[in-house]
């Protein structure tokens, strides 16, 4: 070989990793495009459908539901927090919120697992492996399902609305949920999809610790959720407590089957079928639409304020981290 032919293979060398660099760089921003129009997109969609009941709605009850939401978002934050923790990384809450409130925007892409390769990414960049990343996603998702169907038991009166195959379907489902969600078995699964994708088993097995940490977090969540929707049918009616189990129960339902219809955007209409079904006994169907429908836009509100907030606070943390490293050289 050559002297040319090896400063030729030197120079490749050098450019690849460059090139590839550039091409991520291009991809990343691209997509971010793409989830900031699809989430504004969804926002002026759902504002048209809904501005008329809004306008209509109590600012009261309209910011405590919104409030609902940041709360529930920021016990998914802790929730995913807690799965990466007991997989073997500590994330400290700032670059926990980041990495699940941003890349949960995904949602709102076609196609909702544009959230786990969101997540993915922003795990990377702050340190956790991306399979790591990806698997605190899959046990949040996993175990909040699982709390999610028990929380449906209340909801089941507003299934009976939507059909009986729905009855049928969370009756197989939680059982099967619940095993899953066993240590040992939860691990095993780990285990099976770490050696599919082949990267490195776990060092320690999933604990009941771990799995109770993610339930109880998700337990908050979707009582949070809960009280967000019946704020709104409060605003027209009175279910007193039996509604606040009524809609925790039917809005665990309708996100968790708005997860498996993963196609569209955010389980767009698969939701509020059910949400709808649990506000009739209580709301005429128009007000009942409506109401699911503003729902919808709130969540949309709290996505994005919610992420807006995790990307102030990250970027103050990283200038407070180079300030201090600068301070000690």
């Amino acid at each position: 070989m050559t002297a040319a032919d090896t400063a030729v293979d030197e120079t490749a060398t050098v450019a690849n990793p460059r090139l590839r660099k550039k091409l991520l760089t291009v991809a990343r921003l691209i997509v971010t495009v793409l989830v900031l129009v699809a989430v504004v997109y969804t926002a002026a969609k759902q504002w048209r459908d809904v501005k008329g009941y809004l306008l209509d709605l109590p600012w009261q009850s309209a910011v405590l539901s919104l409030v609902m939401v940041l709360i529930g978002l920021a016990a998914g934050v802790m929730g995913w927090r807690a799965a990466a923790k007991d997989l073997g990384h500590e994330v400290s809450v700032p670059d926990a919120g980041q990495i699940y409130l941003i890349g949960l925007l995904g949602k709102y892409l076609p196609g909702s697992v544009w959230a786990y390769f969101l997540q993915m990414e922003l795990g990377r960049r702050a340190g956790v492996p991306r399979s790591r990343a990806f698997l605190a996603s899959i046990v949040l998702t996993g175990i909040g399902t699982t709390v999610a169907l028990v929380f449906g038991i209340f909801g089941l009166p507003a299934l009976l609305h939507v059909g009986g195959p729905a009855v049928v379907a969370v009756a197989v489902l939680v059982p099967i949920s619940l095993v899953c969600a066993y240590p040992r078995v939860l691990t095993w699964l780990v285990q099976k999809f770490m050696r599919i994708v082949r990267r490195p088993a776990l060092e320690e097995p999933i604990t009941w610790k771990g799995v109770g940490a993610v339930a109880g977090w998700c337990s908050i969540t979707w009582i949070a959720y809960g009280i967000h929707l019946w704020l709104l049918a409060n605003s027209s009616s009175a279910p007193g407590f039996s509604g606040v189990l009524r809609s925790t129960g039917a809005f665990a339902l309708g996100m968790t089957a708005g997860l498996f219809a993963f196609l569209v955007p955010s389980g767009l209409g698969v939701r509020e079928a059910i949400l709808v079904a649990a506000l009739l006994p209580y709301v005429p169907a128009g007000v009942a639409l409506g109401m699911a429908l503003a729902s919808r836009l709130i969540f949309v509100v709290g996505d994005l304020l919610a992420a807006g907030i995790a990307a102030i606070v990250g970027v103050r943390t990283t200038r407070r981290r180079v300030d201090l490293e600068t301070q000690e050289t």
